[in-house]
């Protein structure tokens, strides 16, 4: 007897601590899902660019706010992973710079109905760096990137081989540039320049955390140390991170007579910047496309924050363009000039595909009627 009943207690005994592990697992799961959209929605609130505008705007405010306690509501009922809710919050901004590490959050993301793809029914989408003639009259410049590949020394390269072909025109192909830093993209700007344009600048939201990143970039940026200075005797909300530039130069470039720039939906960020640029300092410029730009350029400068729990990684745009509020891009995409008739090409690689010979055979029979 004495040894069933110890039997029973044991049973009991491990009964309870299986029950006590289980509901300890549980309770940590839900403080990891809890740290992580508190965390997301700390970064909205305090940091993000963006917010404030959302935050003058009632109905929208309320939207965003329905769509907090919803979420927060299903992380406590256990129906979603905390960064999951996290994901499904940003992507509520239709801000592609706002975003989790996480490529199974863009099904998150709003997609304009208007938008065309840039690669449906393609056999191969993997544009690569190309310079080369096309024609006797016409080189192509194929310029995928604003992030180092390809280089600056490539770029410098490839303008340097244009200018030796002695071609009347010239095709920049950014089709998939998705951006990066726009030093890159500087040696086109003077290559095409005709006409001086003042180029909108940035302002930084005033926050801490923001001002604190700032401050491990002044070693590498020294410039910054003055923007800093401002913002810590400052208690406006956004201050100027970079100033209105006129984009100007002392010579104007006989060639190209014309040229054109191919987009499609996958240009964002910094290549939008580009043809904001180009659009205003060159007038024998003509941007080609099926469809518009992606539209991720009014928010930018992007810094890293860990979710607090999960520690999956988040990028949170610290500067709004001051083209804001009357000139945003981000709704809209940029549209091209001349929308082209033309199907998608088979494959797009390092291959003078389907799209470059239209925009070659376009460019050129026009200076043939005009001449």
């Amino acid at each position: 007897m004495k040894k069933l009943i110890y039997l029973l207690l044991m049973g009991l005994l491990m009964t309870s601590q299986s029950v006590l592990g289980q509901e300890t697992k549980t309770n940590n799961v839900f403080s990891v899902c809890i740290q992580d959209f508190e965390g997301a929605v700390y970064e909205l609130e305090n940091n993000y660019a963006g917010f404030p505008i959302l935050a003058d705007n009632p109905i929208k405010f309320k939207e965003y706010s329905e769509l907090k306690i919803k979420l927060y509501n299903k992380i406590r009922k256990g129906k979603i992973e905390g960064y999951n809710a996290v994901g499904e919050l940003y992507g509520w901004f239709g801000d592609s710079h706002l975003r989790t590490g996480l490529a199974e959050h863009n099904k998150y993301r709003k997609i304009r109905k208007e938008h065309v793809s840039s690669s449906e029914g393609m056999d191969e989408y993997n544009p690569m760096p190309i310079a080369q003639k096309v024609s006797q009259e016409t080189f192509l410049i194929r310029f995928t990137s604003c992030s180092g590949d390809p280089s600056l020394e490539w770029i410098n390269e490839s303008i340097k081989a244009y200018k030796e072909s002695q071609c009347k025109y010239l095709i920049i192909d950014i089709r998939g540039n998705g951006g990066g830093q726009d030093s890159f993209y500087k040696p086109f700007l003077k290559l095409l320049y005709d006409t001086e344009y003042v180029s909108k600048g940035v302002e930084l939201r005033n926050s801490v955390d923001n001002i604190n990143y700032l401050k491990t970039q002044v070693e590498r940026l020294p410039w910054l140390q003055d923007i800093i200075t401002n913002a810590e005797n400052s208690t406006e909300p956004f201050i100027r991170l970079v100033d209105d530039f006129s984009i100007k130069y002392d010579t104007i470039c006989p060639y190209p007579i014309k040229a054109a720039i191919i987009i499609d939906s996958k240009v964002a960020s910094s290549a939008e910047q580009m043809l904001l640029d180009i659009k205003g300092c060159s007038s024998r410029t003509t941007i080609y496309g099926k469809g518009n730009t992606l539209g991720c350029l009014d928010y930018s400068n992007i810094r890293r924050s860990d979710l607090k729990g999960s520690k999956i990684t988040t990028w949170v745009p610290m500067t709004r363009s001051c083209r804001l509020p009357e000139n945003g891009i981000d709704k809209t995409g940029i549209a091209p000039d001349v929308r082209m008739s033309i199907q998608l090409p088979k494959i797009l690689t390092d291959n003078i595909d389907e799209w470059v010979l239209w925009v070659t055979k376009l460019m050129e029979k026009e200076q043939d009627y005009l001449e």
